[in-house]
């Protein structure tokens, strides 16, 4: 299997992480927060992001470099770390209260650490990359920007977050991504008229 196949397979990864993300915005309205049904969208969409997120990284991994992987496997940590807390909901009472500790605290700290600093990173790094089109680091920055939605558990934040990985993995599967050769070559000719 080529290179440019296996990235393309990788985009529909992640567009299907984005559309597992979206799923957790309207289980969440109709069922509630940290329902069944929720909780399975969010599963499933924290393990095909932590194969997906590689995607976003090899797209761009000559313009991004050593910091893009950074933030690639700062994303991609921090997705296995929510995968593991998600999946002791499945396993124990929802009627107790839930665990509690040292390590549920490290493991939810470094899962936030990881996701957002290494998507702040990497949308920055892909801003100035290029690859992809301008409004897909828009999107994650949109993403970000949802947080602070003044909404009662932040429902919405899952949406924002699904639809920039459904962009990201649409350009991707689909090849809308600027060719190396000409953003490398836009580099150079920006170059080329600094120095002139």
């Amino acid at each position: 299997m080529t290179e440019a196949k296996v990235l393309r397979w990788l985009g529909m990864i992640c567009l299907l992480a984005g559309i597992a993300r979206i799923g957790m915005t309207p289980t969440a309205i109709a069922w509630g927060t940290d329902s069944p049904q929720e909780l399975t969208f969010g599963y499933i969409a924290c393990v095909l992001m932590s194969v997906g997120t590689i995607a976003l990284y090899l797209a761009q991994s000559r313009e991004t470099g050593v910091l893009g992987f950074i933030g690639a496997l700062g994303m991609i940590v921090g997705n296995i770390l929510t995968t593991a807390l998600v999946f002791t909901t499945f396993i124990l009472d929802t009627s107790q209260d839930p665990p509690e500790g040292l390590a549920v605290a490290i493991t939810g700290m470094g899962s936030m650490i990881g996701m957002m600093g290494g998507t702040l990173l990497l949308t920055i790094l892909t801003f100035r990359a290029k690859v992809f089109p301008i409004w897909v680091p828009i999107l994650f920055v949109v993403m970000m920007a949802s947080m602070f939605l003044p909404v009662a558990d932040n429902k919405y934040f899952a949406f924002f977050w699904g639809l920039a990985y459904v962009g990201a993995g649409f350009c991707i599967w689909t090849g809308r991504l600027k060719p190396r050769e000409q953003s490398l070559y836009t580099a150079e000719a920006a170059g080329a008229q600094v120095r002139a």
